[in-house]
């Protein structure tokens, strides 16, 4: 079984989470599964009661209500996140950090996706001790680029990369052992390491990136009436709930940035929910949409190395384009009804199955398991970087070159 480091809290104590073993930890581990499984908004303390079978009433015993549950969650992930990644060289660093991962595997996109419930306050928190964990493991990189006799230019991005990748296990739910998880992570956290940024690319009249459209084609006729209400909703539904969440948007709210009343809305969408289903949606088809432009880009003979660097520059264009879209796709999955759920996780495996048919062929000998791990840590890369440098496309170079690097291992 694994275990974690024994626990410390963060340098400042700025996260006060709950005592090791106690009745607010245990309630803070079972808040996190079902605020994972079903978001913020759509998780009640019923829910977490029932979890732990026992009364609501019991719950309040010990914390005072929802919001409270949901900080605790976050604290108590992040403290232990913090005590894995101590002291140490870099291989040190990514094994604890690996497995503490693992031990929360199912709760861990909590605090990557769901951030921004936290109140201002409790948000910063959290990002100083993120920054605090960004800067061992930016230590370790430079310390081990030094026995390299690399560059160090870079360390900090190689560091978030390699977080990033390790970040990426709570994605999915691939089959990994502890022991071959932290393999795969060091082998992976060892190449970006030794990455340095390349030269700013020369300009190219056609580059892998522009060959794929990440808005809709000029050529699509101007919107009107309904239509351009419609397009006007979904995109500021997309910007409200990327900002304050999908709790705190009303019809009401969105209605004001589109310049309608909210009754205007509901003849195009029944409610915010089918607003926000359709939004997530439409982010599955943009995705959808690269690997069909991508197939139709390329031969069954080309050379499948080349053709994956290709898909590659197409999901940067759309990370980088598209970030809030795609934030909200993973943040408010668990908020759709159960049957967009499924019909969007079918189509996320089916765009995961193209990229590792890819990584098995331009890499002969990867497992099937392997290429979707490794698939999983490049798109985290591109993901968690854009969100950092507020998906400025300016950045869309050094993320490709850091993301190229877990699906083109050996090079």
């Amino acid at each position: 079984m694994t275990t974690l480091p024994a626990h410390r809290g963060p340098l400042d104590g700025s996260l006060p989470a709950p005592e090791p073993g106690s009745r607010r930890a245990e309630i803070a581990l079972a808040a996190a599964e079902e605020f994972t499984l079903r978001g913020y908004h759509s998780t009640r303390v019923e829910h977490i009661a029932e979890r732990l079978a026992v009364t609501p009433g019991a719950l309040y015993r010990h914390v005072q209500g929802k919001y409270e549950m949901f900080r605790d969650a976050v604290f108590t992930l992040v403290v232990e996140l913090d005590a894995a990644a101590g002291t140490g060289d870099l291989e040190a660093l990514v094994d604890a950090v690996t497995r503490a991962t693992l031990v929360h595997r199912s709760r861990g996109a909590l605090y990557r996706w769901h951030g921004r419930y936290l109140s201002p306050e409790d948000r910063a928190a959290v990002t100083a001790v993120f920054e605090q964990i960004r800067s061992r493991v930016t230590d370790a990189v430079r310390a081990h680029r030094t026995g390299l006799d690399v560059d160090p230019r870079g360390s900090g991005s190689a560091a978030g990369a390699i977080l990033a990748a390790v970040a990426s296990l709570g994605d999915h739910r691939v089959a990994v052992e502890p022991d071959d998880a932290v393999a795969l992570m060091t082998a992976i956290a060892r190449d970006l390491a030794a990455w340095t940024p390349g030269p700013p690319p020369a300009p190219a009249a056609d580059t892998s990136s522009a060959r794929f459209s990440a808005a809709p084609s000029p050529a699509v006729p101007r919107l009107r009436g309904g239509a351009a209400t419609r397009e006007a909703a979904l995109s500021a539904a997309i910007a409200r709930f990327h900002l304050s969440g999908y709790d705190d948007v009303t019809m009401e709210d969105i209605g004001a940035d589109v310049g309608v009343n909210a009754s205007a809305l509901y003849r195009h969408f029944p409610g915010k929910s089918a607003l926000l289903a359709a939004a997530v949606s439409r982010t599955a088809a943009f995705v959808e949409r690269i690997l069909d432009e991508h197939a139709a880009l390329h031969a069954p003979g080309d050379d499948p190395a080349e053709v994956l660097d290709d898909l590659l520059g197409g999901y940067v264009t759309v990370a980088l384009s598209h970030g809030p879209e795609l934030m909200l796709y993973h943040s408010e999955l668990g908020t759709l009804e159960p049957d967009d759920r499924r019909r969007l996780r079918r189509s996320q495996r089916a765009q995961l199955d193209r990229w590792a048919g890819l990584l098995r062929e331009a890499v002969p000998g990867t497992s099937d398991e392997t290429a979707r791990i490794r698939v999983h840590a490049a798109l985290a890369i591109v993901l968690d970087g854009g969100r950092m440098v507020g998906y400025h496309p300016a950045a869309g170079g050094r993320f490709g070159e850091l993301a190229r690097i877990p699906l083109r291992p050996g090079d």
